[in-house]
């Protein structure tokens, strides 16, 4: 007959399995669960980060339209003098050097043309400019209107749709007719007292937004694709495995009406798993060997730190991961120690890694400042709280003159030097009030607190830094010079945020000239 000491280590040993095992597969699960959970927020904010990128270059050719579109109207008072062939053609000469000027200094743009409505003129009114890869302008022939019925988009849906719409409109992607050639337009009519004076608009090369949606890294087997308006045709092929296998996506809306999706293999997930889930296999089945040697002296110390760890497998299932709930206390140093210490470290490094994903999402990887994301949460936050309190605030908005010339000259991680250099005279200057890099060249710095009721004072020495920032090329100096404009929040007008940024955005334009102005006089 055994003895029941024996029956006792039976009994002790055999729960001691059912208990290792159940807390092993709770730990291997949960693991399981985690990793993926965080693989999907990974792959989230991944994507708003890359279409962030996409969307600073679209809203890069939106700012450069919007500021053609103020120039052609301001530089006529009255559309019937567009009627006069030497009054039109010189009109037309003055926005076709402005459009080029602006053009060549927006990256992405393949072309640019700007039409007349023919009610003051005549159907072939207007040009029409494409853009080679050295920047050389090339003059192309303008279409007839009078030649197509409005409703025929693959010749003048260029023309008729943003009118339709009444306001500026992203066309769908098309073939330039007689050229290997994909575009994607963005057009603005232009109305004078109410009276249409015209459409303007910009080609940006289609195969450009694709070539950059193909190059996005999404592990070993996943894709990045870009969809239509409709969520569901892709334009690009790119790797088809993650179509096929099981995967998680994420998707994130473009500024153009498109859609950037990201696509990770299922597989890819699972063999970052693997490495964590065999460490932690290999721990339980430590644990449980040297347990069973010494089962019958500690089974009475064993119960409770397996009830701990237990709960504290448990709570990271829950996915209380962001918070201090889980609190691991067990110190023995036996092996249920060890297994608690596994599981302190992991739950540790899952903390780690959400923080630094977060922080990733809401920072500018090349200045370490708030970039575009962080913009539009502040941006939503202002706009609710305007019209709910009395609280003033300014907008400055700042632009570093030269950039693409100081990239072409110098190579762009001198440019790189002048937004950094940048980017921290103006934290330096503006020390209560957040700084945001909202583009490759353009700043906004929320005016808060002292900043605001300063900012006059704050801007003078803001530029007396500038004046004393110098990179040093060679034997060459180059100056940090940024054009600003500033704008305050009024209350009694301002009905949300952008009637405040217009301003201050408008105030930096007209800065840039006056710069541009004083640099050819220096000349």
């Amino acid at each position: 007959m055994k003895s029941i000491q024996n029956k006792i280590l039976l009994v002790v040993i055999s729960g001691l399995l059912v208990i290792t095992a159940i807390v092993s597969a709770i730990a291997v699960n949960m693991t399981h669960k985690i990793m993926h959970k965080d693989a999907d927020r990974i792959l989230n904010n991944v994507t708003l980060k890359e279409a962030a990128l996409i969307n600073d270059q679209l809203g890069d050719i939106k700012k450069s339209a919007n500021i053609m579109q103020h120039y052609a109207k301001s530089e006529i008072d009255d559309l019937e003098k567009l009627k006069n062939p030497e009054f039109r053609a010189a009109y037309l000469d003055k926005t076709k050097k402005m459009f080029s000027e602006i053009a060549v200094n927006t990256s992405g743009i393949k072309g640019y043309f700007f039409r007349v409505n023919p009610e003051f003129s005549d159907s072939t009114t207007g040009y029409y400019n494409l853009l080679s890869e050295d920047l050389t302008v090339k003059e192309m022939p303008v279409t007839d209107l009078s030649k197509y019925p409005e409703n025929d988009v693959k010749n003048v849906g260029w023309y008729y749709t943003s009118i339709k719409k009444g306001e500026a409109t992203w066309l769908d992607p098309y073939f330039f007719p007689g050229y290997d050639l994909k575009l994607i337009s963005y057009t603005i009519p232009l109305y004078k007292d109410g009276q249409l004076l015209g459409v303007i608009g910009f080609d940006m090369d289609f195969g450009y937004l694709v070539n950059t949606i193909n190059n996005i890294s999404v592990y070993e087997h996943g894709s990045a694709l870009l969809l239509a308006k409709d969520g569901k045709t892709a334009y690009n092929d790119a790797n088809g495995e993650a179509s096929s296998n099981p995967h998680t996506k994420a998707t994130a809306a473009l500024q153009n009406g498109m859609y950037l999706e990201l696509r990770a293999d299922y597989k890819d997930i699972q063999h970052e798993i693997h490495p964590m889930l065999f460490n932690i296999v290999l721990a339980f089945i430590v644990v449980l060997i040297v347990a069973i040697i010494y089962t019958i002296i500690v089974t009475h110390r064993i119960v409770r730190p397996l009830t701990q760890l237990t709960d504290a497998a448990k709570k990271i299932s829950e996915g209380n991961v962001e918070t201090d709930s889980l609190q691991i206390t067990v110190n023995t140093k036996d092996e249920i120690g060890t297994l608690s210490a596994v599981l302190s470290e992991t739950y540790a490094k899952i903390q780690e890694y959400t923080a630094y994903i977060n922080a990733l999402a809401y920072k500018d990887s090349l200045t370490n400042i708030k970039n575009t994301t962080a913009y539009s949460e502040m941006i939503k936050e202002l706009n609710d709280g305007i019209g709910l309190n009395n609280s003033l605030f300014g907008v400055l908005v700042a632009d570093i003159n030269n950039l693409k010339i100081t990239n072409d000259n110098y190579g762009h991680d001198i440019g790189n030097e002048l937004i950094i250099r940048t980017s921290k005279l103006l934290t330096e200057t503006f020390k209560d009030s957040p700084v945001f890099r909202v583009g490759g060249d353009e700043f906004v710095v929320i005016l808060q607190n002292m900043d605001f009721v300063n900012h006059l004072s704050l801007l003078e020495k803001f530029d007396e830094l500038c004046s004393k920032e110098v990179i040093t090329v060679g034997e060459e100096k180059l100056y940090v010079s940024v054009a600003k404009g500033v704008a305050s929040y009024n209350p009694e007008t301002d009905k949300a945020y952008k009637d405040v940024f217009a301003r201050a955005d408008q105030a930096m334009y007209n800065n840039k000239e006056e710069m541009k102005k004083a640099q050819k006089n220096e000349q």
